[in-house]
């Protein structure tokens, strides 16, 4: 995958694309996520997973990628205690960690005016998805929440310590 300052380059905006961030908006128990597409390694479909003893029950265990293994979170578990649809793994750029999560499907790749991405407050006390949430937007007439991973690799490591 390209990184961002390739893929901005090839947009032909006629304003600074330096206003617009790229999204990979995907869908977990029919509701639409993003994370900012610079933080994806690549998309594969949920295959075998590896069952890691003593965990919570979202995270799934590891899975092989290239020989490389990478923790299995299922985010619809970790946030609605509900698995989801299952059906691709979200795999995250190396330099973020070796993770990987599961989502029920990929909606799109949106350009969003940075403008246009609305902060969202969290509750200190908060243990649901508003808590991994950092902004939204409209896409589509859909609400999209923005995923904030380091967010996620905090509540995790905190409940697995």
């Amino acid at each position: 995958m390209q990184d961002s300052s390739d893929i901005t380059s090839d947009l032909s905006l006629s304003d600074n694309s330096d206003n617009f961030e790229k999204f990979l908006i995907f869908s977990i128990l029919d509701k639409f996520y993003s994370f900012p597409s610079r933080l994806i390694g690549e998309i594969a479909l949920y295959d075998t997973v590896y069952p890691l003893p003593l965990l919570p029950s979202y995270v799934l265990g590891v899975i092989n990628r290239y020989s490389v293994p990478y923790a299995l979170f299922d985010i619809s578990l970790l946030f609605y205690k509900t698995p989801g649809a299952r059906k691709k793994v979200l795999i995250f750029k190396d330099e973020i960690d070796k993770i990987a999560c599961l989502i029920d499907d990929v909606s799109g790749i949106a350009d969003i005016p940075r403008e246009n991405l609305f902060s969202i407050e969290r509750s200190i006390d908060s243990n649901d998805i508003t808590d991994a949430v950092s902004s939204s937007f409209n896409w589509n007439g859909h609400d999209v929440f923005v995923l904030d991973v380091n967010r996620i690799l905090a509540r995790v490591s905190g409940e697995t310590a």
